[in-house]
């Protein structure tokens, strides 16, 4: 143990004598621990720590498809179905809303909701904290009286009460008895996806009527647990066959190619979260490999210059047992300094990420840097010690003491070792390249997606969310009129130049599709007419610049007296009419035959509505005024989008008097400017780009510091050499020109290394590109010449001292 100390305070002082050394090695450690420590941290929290169910692996997810969907909801009918599977417990299903949360002596609130059956609960392994969750009889429609809360909701509203429950509520204008309350991190499943912005906090029970399900309409989200002993392979035989034996009894039509299929709970959560942290993950795996081969050249370089101090030791008896442990001494002392700088940028950088990471990246705001990320960071730098410290071990080990006391410690290092110093940095340029490349590709793949025409312009709107309560607006009048008056007292303040309301708002929710009877049209079997549904008020489009390219727009004389209108979009014209001309051509809303025609009066831009690389499917708009008429009922929930040509977020108050002046007990949600919708929409490739170009600029500046650090090693080793060439006429052209050939012969092999394991390994990004190839040739090309730049840049400073060398004092140092 004496001697461990010893070897310590030999080494701090060793190191203190150095600081420059110290302070490079340290850092550059430092900054790979620490970005290595951050994504730990982030897939610690968002992949390693285990989902708020009961067993991921065993709870399944179901699905439907057909021959236009890779993936839907089901149907209440599929829902009785999979409840027979043998293969199969407690299947449940669920839809998300938002409810209007009333009384309580508070403010009026927009929760997110979601009326779920009362199997979900068990399917999922939930428990409550405080009371019950919903009873079978439940979810018979009648007895849905009964509401769970959310922790998060009882703590907001009711300040965490413990006698709130079987307190009656105001949910929706409905009076609902409070039954139990979650524990806190409860979330269902589809709170954790791209589509909603913010969790259930809020159940009720989804009613189910057995004696007559409805099979046509795909709008429920399915979970259950697999039976014991079942796989997931078995399960989705099973519900194969139930689909095709519901095939051949005439339920869907045989072209339709209905399916069902189930995927684990962990990898409908995490799927597409996943290849990305890995990504990153291996992305600083290379950073650190870098840092690593930049401290162990500065290490080999540090040897070569105490040759004498070490052959000295062996030579008054030092073994090669207590050399080594000093060296390991050494580097051991600059790994626990790049630890704690690291865990220093690991608390900054993961503070940074959880604030700047796209809500469709679960769980990211639970990472912190705390015993596991400490432990973690401490054995990176155990590890990176063994690493760089090979090399430098190795030159001690072969040392002759006696040669090297002879020579003055002033010997050439041998060709063996330049040969191993020039591989670590080739090394390091050759995973820069794969850095830069896949940081080059997420960019072009970025730049790519902000190109794709959406159909409409997100600039200058405001966007805010309202829902009508069924008690107040009982009647589809009353809810056509608020909307009436609230979009005519909004367009009415001032700097307001358009506005409008939508039932779905393109690229904020998803939409789905009705089916239709389209006059003149010859549906095939598989084949029938159908578009995704939009309802609009007049001053839609205009607010949102989507733009009708033939025919007209809807005005306010389109009202519930007048003719029954439609616009429908362009792709939605090119697959029913054969002319591509919709204009004074009819549709209907379904198959029932008393329902009224609708006449087409206009055409409008495709636009991009479920997502901004998704295909653009037939749609339709309805007023409305109108669409009561056509199906029975108003939407009464509807998105505001305010144009105007200031800052759309200075609006935001001004609308909100506007909606309280016209009904006190409505409240607003989704207060936000439309170009923030479309940024969400990117943010997950924009997130992922982001940090992989910031990881591929710092191993370039590393890679460029591992070249400057090598030339400027070679020069001083060889600077008796330099002073006989120019002694003998050479240039300084001459010797800047040799210093910069070897740097950049260097940087070649390096590159052309680079591109090789690029080549191979970009292929594997393919699901994380859009509208770019993963052997893109401007990426390939333009990479090379970023870094030979960079390379001539780094080389040229020591090129240019070589040059500045004086012959006569170079000739007399020796």
């Amino acid at each position: 143990m004496e001697t461990f100390w010893q070897d310590l305070r030999y080494g701090v002082r060793a190191l203190a004598r150095t600081p420059a050394f110290t302070t490079v090695a340290i850092l550059t450690l430092g900054l790979g621990i620490g970005a290595n420590a951050a994504i730990f941290s982030v897939t610690r929290a968002v992949l390693l720590s285990p989902l708020p169910y009961a067993d991921t692996e065993r709870t399944v997810a179901i699905w439907s498809r057909w021959a236009d969907f890779d993936k839907t909801w089901v149907s209440e009918a599929e829902l009785l179905d999979y409840r027979q599977a043998r293969s199969l417990r407690d299947a449940g299903a669920w839809s998300t809303t938002q409810a209007n949360l009333t009384g309580a002596n508070a403010e009026p609130e927009r929760v997110g909701a979601a009326r779920v059956t009362p199997n979900v609960f068990t399917a999922l392994g939930a428990e409550p904290l405080h009371g019950r969750t919903f009873t079978p009889d439940e979810e018979i429609e009648g007895r849905d009286t009964v509401v769970v809360l959310g922790h998060a909701l009882w703590q907001r509203r009711f300040g965490g009460d413990p006698l709130v429950l079987h307190r009656r509520i105001r949910v929706d204008g409905r009076e609902l008895t409070v039954v139990g309350i979650m524990p806190p991190g409860f979330q269902l499943p589809t709170d954790y996806g791209e589509d909603f912005a913010e969790p259930t906090e809020l159940w009720t029970p989804l009613t189910v009527n057995p004696s007559s399900p409805e099979r046509g309409n795909h709008g429920w989200y399915a979970v259950a647990r697999l039976a014991p002993g079942v796989t997931i392979a078995q399960a989705n035989q099973e519900l194969r066959a139930i689909t095709a034996a519901r095939t051949r009894e005439g339920a869907y039509p045989e072209a339709m190619r209905f399916g069902a299929f189930a995927v684990s709970l962990d990898d409908e959560i995490l799927g597409t979260v996943r290849p990305r942290l890995m990504l990153l993950g291996v992305a600083v795996g290379f950073l650190l490999l870098i840092a690593c081969a930049n401290v162990a050249s500065l290490l080999l370089a540090r040897a070569e210059g105490r040759v004498r101090e070490v052959a000295v030791r062996r030579a008054l008896g030092a073994g090669h047992g207590r050399l080594v442990r000093q060296a390991l001494t050494e580097s051991l002392l600059l790994s626990i300094g790049g630890a704690a700088c690291g865990l220093v940028l690991a608390i900054v950088c993961v503070q940074a990420l959880s604030s700047a990471a796209p809500g469709s990246i679960p769980r990211v705001g639970a990472a912190g840097v705390d015993g596991a990320v400490l432990l973690f960071a401490l054995l990176v730098g155990i590890g990176t010690t063994a690493f760089f410290s090979i090399a430098p071990i190795a030159r001690l080990v072969r040392l002759d003491p006696v040669q090297s006391l002879k020579e003055g410690g002033q010997s050439t290092p041998g060709a063996a070792r330049q040969r191993f110093r020039q591989t670590l940095i080739a090394g390091e340029m050759a995973l820069a390249v794969l850095l830069l490349v896949c940081a080059g590709l997420m960019v072009r793949s970025i730049w790519a997606m902000q190109h794709v025409p959406l159909g409409f312009d997100p600039r200058g709107v405001l966007t805010v969310r309202v829902a009508l309560p069924d008690d107040t607006y009982s009647t589809n009048e009353r809810i056509v009129s608020f909307y009436e008056r609230v979009t005519a007292a909004v367009r009415e303040l001032p700097g307001v130049t358009a506005a409008g309301a939508v039932r779905s708002l393109p690229l904020g929710s998803t939409i789905g599709d009705w089916g239709l009877d389209v006059e003149g049209y010859v549906e095939t079997p598989g084949r029938n007419a159908k578009g995704d549904w939009q309802v609009v008020t007049p001053g839609a489009f205009e607010a949102l610049g989507e733009r009708v390219v033939s025919g007209r727009g809807f005005t306010a004389a389109d009202r519930g007296d007048a003719l029954q209108v439609a616009l429908v979009n362009q792709t939605m014209a090119a697959r029913y009419w054969s002319d591509g001309n919709p204009i004074g051509r009819r549709i209907r809303m379904g198959s029932d035959g008393t329902r009224p025609w609708i006449t087409v009066v206009g055409v409008v831009q495709d636009v991009r509505h479920n997502g901004i690389t998704t295909t653009v499917k037939e749609k339709f708009y309805i007023p409305h005024a109108q669409f009561h008429l056509a199906t029975g009922f108003a939407p009464q929930a509807m998105t505001l989008v305010i144009r105007t040509d200031g800052d759309p977020r200075e609006l935001a108050n001004p609308v909100r008097r506007a909606v309280a002046q016209l009904d006190p007990s409505l409240p607003v949600s989704g207060v936000r400017p439309m170009s923030d919708v479309v940024a969400d929409t990117m943010a997950p490739s924009s997130f992922t780009g982001l940090l992989l170009a910031l990881f591929a600029a710092l191993a370039v500046m590393l890679a460029a510091i591992g070249i400057y650090g090598l030339l400027s090693y070679l020069v001083s080793q060889r600077t008796r050499e330099i002073g006989i060439r120019m002694a003998i006429g050479a240039s300084h052209g001459n010797v800047v020109s040799l210093v910069l050939r070897r740097g950049l012969v260097l940087t070649g092999c390096g590159v052309a290394a680079g591109l090789a394991l690029a080549f191979g390994a970009t292929r594997l990004m393919q699901a994380l590109l859009y509208g770019v190839s993963p052997l893109d040739l401007v990426t390939f090309a333009a990479v090379p010449a970023i870094l030979l730049v960079v390379a001539a840049a780094a080389s040229y400073l020591p090129a240019a001292r070589a040059a500045r060398v004086s012959p006569l004092l170079a000739l007399r140092s020796d």
